[in-house]
């Protein structure tokens, strides 16, 4: 049987824009340049506070740290990541390992105060500049006795330090002078099917440039276009002088890591202090001919601080750009990945500045050029680091490393350094299964992943950096233009402000550059933050359990004196009357009925308030929503992609916890069909009848729906 559906008539005279807007008495708001530039450049107090906060975001986050709850957890996973943060990402740099404990040192001073993302670990990454700059051949000679080339590696490893400085300090002052231009915009043409095939083809690109040290073979290195490929090919062709010693020690070690993630993410890595322990004593490395780590000499753990040579940065402009932005890519995707996870924000132009202030602290002290260290991140992430101070006991492991550890740890085999890269590249790899999954929701979205995986795999990171951005770009320019057209009818809603309903209207395409403006507009233009107000009711909850279980306890303490003070009262009350029944001396009179004791009763009459009894205490409940149904006019989007899909799912389950429904009005035939492949009406999401033709359809039935409820709120069961 069906109901009878709400039916309306509208009567009102046509208008064209200029008619509508002088009866209406349109006003036009103006912004003078003059002013605009004086509030640009008006110093307040209120505004030093903002900036210390924004550009010292430790400011922020220090005051409300948690320290019984999070400090043991971000101790045990810097400790953890910090046993190989340091020497393992300097062999991806084709540097000392000395040079990977400066960079694991001096940038996470700086990023320590003015990071955004809690469970960032900057760390070196590889580049061929130095490989181009000192090549090794300037370095050999022929040895007579020896008859024999032989290369200086002190020297070479010298001047390859000074080299690494240099750069780090021109990289360091591009990406400062980028942060300040507000060059974090460039954050939302990184969408996540991009950011997701680059960070997958990063992490097998270091998995590929750790095999040679697990394998215990000699591979020369190559950078550019295709370096990963002449990389694998070579191994290939030398797995037959495997160092088994190496590949045993690797092996073991993965295992152990593996079993001991498995088992507890929380328990920190000893292969690094196993390894050194049984390869030192029993002479391994010099018996089986193992690459290790080699000695670093207490005495110059801290170097001398060094001035960049500033005569070579002609030669390195072009790649300190390119390691500029790379760099700065990769550390926005990661935070921006660990903060959908862990519920914060990240502010792509303060991580623009912290890395290039990590990067300038550390180019004194021949560090080279710093990002997120994917594995030692994802590291700390797993064993439960929370906040910067998992980075801070990192720099505490590697400052101990420099000054006391560092003899100790020369017999330690590079092949364990390679296996912990590995292992905790597991979760970046499984990535690869994420074309599967894509092409069944959204093949654009799929394309964009590939593009961007192929590119950076095969060409490196700038190019990948470069190719995915501009493919993204022109997948929206493509999705644009192809807008398939549909009929309109003619449907003019009121122009009233209506009780308990809100009507937003958005003009754009719903898709990943702007899914995160548009929630945000929304909640703006309503006066109402659900994902606040929802967290509000729970801490609220959670105080009133806590209430209401210490009013419980003390009821049930009286309860139990309450009953013997009535039955005495009682046996009193009988004896008088007794008393009395002797007295008068009426044999004759009948017997007194039988009384009742309930010891639940009250003497208040229902409706009446005790005198002593305090009012009931304002709670959440009592104040209700300013709008029971909102309304999304989306007749001005053409397209939407998975991110605004997801956007939609979350504000629908944000308000439907809060009791108000969430309508979508004027939903085009190609933004419906997306919609149902994307999933949105799967698992009961957004039900389709919440779907209307035009906006007054659904204020009609908002108006219906609410009275029926208002209705049915106030008629209680009967009672007989």
């Amino acid at each position: 049987m069906h109901r009878d559906r709400p039916r309306y008539v509208i009567d009102r005279p046509a208008y064209n824009l200029p008619d509508f807007d002088g009866e209406f008495d349109k006003k036009s708001r103006q912004f003078p340049v003059r002013e605009k530039v004086r509030k640009l450049f008006r110093c307040s107090v209120l505004r030093l506070k903002g900036l210390l906060f924004r550009h010292l975001p430790i400011l922020s986050w220090l005051p409300k740290y948690k320290v019984r709850e999070n400090l043991l957890c971000d101790v045990v996973s810097g400790v953890s990541a910090g046993y190989h943060s340091g020497m393992a990402f300097a062999l991806l740099a084709n540097l000392p390992p000395v040079n990977g404990l400066y960079s694991s040192f001096f940038p996470l001073i700086p990023y320590f105060f003015m990071g955004t993302a809690h469970q960032m670990v900057p760390a070196s990454w590889g580049d061929g500049v130095c490989l181009r700059l000192a090549p090794e051949s300037d370095f050999s000679h022929f040895n007579a006795t020896l008859n024999a080339t032989v290369v200086d590696t002190d020297l070479m490893n010298e001047v390859r330090l000074g080299i690494s400085g240099t750069l780090a300090c021109l990289t360091a002052v591009i990406q400062i002078g980028l942060g300040f231009m507000q060059f974090g915009f460039v954050a939302i043409y990184l969408s996540e099917s991009f950011v997701r095939g680059f960070m997958t083809a990063a992490g097998l690109q270091i998995l590929i440039s750790v095999l040679k040290y697990i394998f215990g073979i000699q591979v020369p290195p190559y950078s550019g276009p295709l370096a990963v490929i002449y990389t694998l090919v070579d191994i290939i062709h030398t797995l037959g002088d495997t160092n088994i010693a190496s590949l045993v020690f690797a092996l073991v070690s993965s295992v152990v890591l593996i079993v001991v993630k498995e088992l507890s993410a929380r328990l920190p890595p000893q292969a690094v202090v196993v390894a050194t322990a049984i390869s030192g004593p029993l002479h391994l490395p010099e018996i089986y001919h193992m690459d290790i780590v080699g000695e670093i000499p207490l005495g110059k753990a801290f170097p001398a601080p060094i001035l960049p040579t500033v005569s070579q940065w002609e030669d390195m402009l072009s790649t300190a750009f390119s390691l500029a932005i790379v760099g700065y890519v990769i550390n926005l995707a990661m935070g921006r990945t660990l903060a959908a996870k862990h519920g914060y924000d990240v502010d792509p132009n303060q991580e623009m500045l912290a890395l290039g202030c990590g990067n300038f602290l550390g180019s004194f002290f021949k560090i080279h050029v710093i990002c997120c260290a994917l594995s030692v991140t994802l590291a700390v992430d797993n064993a439960g680091g929370t906040s910067q101070f998992a980075s801070f006991c990192v720099m505490l492991v590697v400052m101990v490393t420099m000054l006391a550890l560092g003899a100790f740890l020369k017999p330690l085999p590079k092949s364990v350094l390679g296996a912990l890269i590995a292992v905790n590249l597991k979760n970046t790899l499984l990535q690869l299964s994420d074309p599967y999954y894509l092409w069944k929701k959204s093949k654009l979205d799929c394309c964009v992943w590939v593009v961007s995986f192929l590119a950076t795999f095969f060409l490196s990171l700038p190019y990948g950096v470069a190719i995915g951005v501009s493919f993204s770009i022109l997948v929206v320019i493509f999705k644009t233009q192809l807008v398939i057209a549909s009929n309109l009818f003619v449907i003019t809603p009121q122009v009233i402000s209506i009780t308990g309903v809100k009507i937003v209207n958005y003009c754009s395409p719903l898709y990943f550059a702007n899914a995160e403006i548009f929630r945000q507009r929304v909640i703006k233009k309503t006066g109402l933050d659900p994902g606040k107000l929802i967290l509000a009711r729970r801490k609220f909850l959670e105080k009133e359990q806590k209430e209401k279980a210490k009013e419980e306890k003390k009821d049930n303490e009286t309860r139990r004196r309450k009953p013997r003070f009535l039955v005495n009262m009682k046996k009193a009350q009988l004896e008088l009357q007794h008393d009395f029944d002797m007295n008068e001396g009426t044999a004759n009179k009948p017997e007194p009925p039988n009384s009742h004791v309930n010891i639940r009763c009250s003497d208040i009459e229902p409706g009446e308030q005790a005198p002593d009894q305090e009012p009931p205490s304002p709670t959440l409940e009592s104040h209700p929503m300013p709008f029971h149904t909102l309304i999304l006019d989306l007749a001005g989007v053409c397209f939407i992609d998975l991110m605004g899909i997801k956007v939609l799912l979350k504000m629908n389950s944000s308000y439907e916890m809060l009791g108000i429904k969430l309508y979508l009005a004027n939903v085009q035939v190609q933004v419906y069909e997306e919609l149902e492949v994307g999933g949105a009406f799967d698992d009961g999401n957004i039900d389709r009848s919440n779907l209307f033709l035009s906006v007054h359809d659904a204020v009609v039935f908002a108006q219906q729906t609410s009275g029926e409820r208002h209705i049915s709120s106030k008629v209680g069961p009967s009672t007989v």
